[in-house]
């Protein structure tokens, strides 16, 4: 009795693991629909919420999908109409605001990418082709390797101290460095990066501001040039502009091709440069040495 009941349990066994092994292949075959990204919100709608919220100061210009079911709103100020357009968040019922930097879940700039994507903000491919032009007078430094674009102030302590971190890697040919001159750390910063490209030789001015370089009161050791012509008044302004809309916060930014075949921005002081070393490859951009 005991083995019938044990053949019938295993017939059954056998009938269901049949049954749900024709469901698995069913489920596998079955095409999985792609799952379309919800539509932004109206811009009347998302209007209505930033004038309330505002009081009537900011003002929606469009309005785009972003992640999570949350709609970008591409806002300018009625009090402020030469500053430029940020992007802003509104949750997905119009009830709530999000104002400030939204971080994906690998630590990015959601806000800085929606920004990019929209053109607000240059990618870091067209950041660095602009810095790889002549009229930045950037300054190349080493022999061989890929490039790393860096935008260093004379008067930036983070500048010195990722410079003086660079100068062994450059004599050894490790890798490339183009520096982009920019003035926005101090006052005096102006006219020390004009001393910087009006001189002769501005590598050697720059290495100059370098190696008398105070880390006490963080100035750069060049001269300032108290009278710079236009033209160099002219590509220190436009430098500034390009790391502005690059949206540079700060300086050092740094500009290269990744391994990976993307173009990546950096700002601040690396945490490990051999690390980021490690990271740069020659191409795809012709600015990298590609």
């Amino acid at each position: 009795m005991i083995a019938m009941y044990q053949r019938a349990l295993r017939a059954l066994l056998s009938l269901l693991l049949c049954v749900a092994g024709g469901f698995a292949l069913t489920a596998q075959a079955a095409p999985v629909a792609a799952t379309a990204p919800p539509a932004p919100l109206s811009l009347v709608k998302v209007q209505a919420l930033i004038s309330s919220a505002s009081h009537g100061r900011a003002v929606a210009q469009s309005v785009f999908a972003g992640p999570g079911g949350l709609t970008g709103a591409v806002v300018t100020y009625k009090d402020a109409p030469n500053s430029p357009a940020s992007v802003i968040w509104v949750n997905d019922d119009a009830s709530a605001l999000l104002v400030g930097k939204l971080i994906g879940p690998k630590g990015e700039d959601l806000d800085k990418q929606a920004a990019q994507n929209i053109g607000l903000l240059l990618s870091p491919a067209k950041a660095l082709a602009a810095a790889a032009q002549p009229e930045t007078g950037a300054i190349m430094a080493g022999s061989k390797g890929p490039v790393l674009t860096v935008f260093i102030d004379p008067n930036c302590i983070f500048c010195h101290m990722l410079y003086q971190q660079l100068e062994p890697l450059l004599a050894k040919g490790t890798l490339r460095a183009r520096y982009v001159l920019v003035a926005v750390v101090k006052r005096s910063s102006f006219a020390k990066a004009a001393a910087i490209l009006s001189a002769k030789n501005p590598a050697a001015a720059l290495q100059q501001d370098q190696a008398a370089f105070d880390p006490k009161t963080e100035e750069g050791g060049i001269k300032p040039d108290s009278a710079p012509s236009k033209a160099v008044t002219d590509r220190i302004g436009a430098n500034n502009a390009l790391m502005s809309k690059a949206g540079g916060d700060g300086t050092p930014m740094l500009l290269f091709c990744s391994k990976d075949g993307s173009v990546q921005q950096l700002e601040g002081m690396p945490r490990d440069v051999n690390a980021l070393l490690a990271e740069l490859a020659s191409g795809p951009a012709p600015a990298c040495g590609g």
